[in-house]
């Protein structure tokens, strides 16, 4: 036969407890810590207003008979302090669809239209990753400081009719302080 006085009584301190009928071990306070950390490393982020991610969108169009121009704006903000004559550089690659020489494609499955990226709204400066192809501008003196970079894109007229699809690319943007 097992004991139930043990229960019992165990069974009691608890609904004593649960009525505030404790001794003063179980009313002190204790007290202790909470480590908090937030590690900022040296180097820059890419950002639009509404997310990581930005969209040029060229619209929608039956025909490719006149150029057609579309721009986007993203943000640089870097954690360095610009320092005098230091730059931030920013690349674009040729895309997921990258052609011969410096042709982008923009693509619906085994179709393809080709466009182009600028630096300019003259559509005369194209916009690569390597020497002349880069947008360089000034690194702000402030940290953090947003550095708005606004890219122009054309798709050229042609003759040939496309066929019906929505066409996407995805090009990576790369950031270097000089």
């Amino acid at each position: 036969m097992t004991p139930r006085f043990p229960i019992r009584i165990a069974c009691a301190a608890v609904l004593a407890a649960s009525f505030g009928l404790t001794g003063s071990a179980f009313a002190a306070s204790k007290t202790g810590t909470l480590n908090v950390k937030l590690t900022i490393i040296e180097g820059c982020s890419v950002f639009t207003t509404n997310s990581a991610n930005s969209t040029m969108d060229f619209g929608t169009w039956s025909t490719l008979s006149d150029n057609i121009d579309a721009s986007t704006t993203f943000n640089v903000s870097c954690t360095s302090a610009g320092k005098a004559n230091q730059t931030v550089e920013v690349g674009l690659d040729k895309g997921q669809n990258a052609g011969a020489g410096n042709d982008r494609y923009l693509v619906d499955g085994a179709n393809k239209i080709k466009y182009t990226l600028f630096k300019d709204s003259g559509y005369t400066q194209s916009w690569g990753n390597t020497g002349s192809d880069l947008n360089v501008k000034p690194l702000p003196a402030t940290p953090g400081s947003n550095v708005a970079f606004t890219v122009y894109g054309r798709v050229p007229s042609t003759s040939t009719v496309p066929v019906a699809g929505t066409y996407t690319d995805k090009v990576t943007v790369s950031v270097e302080i000089k």
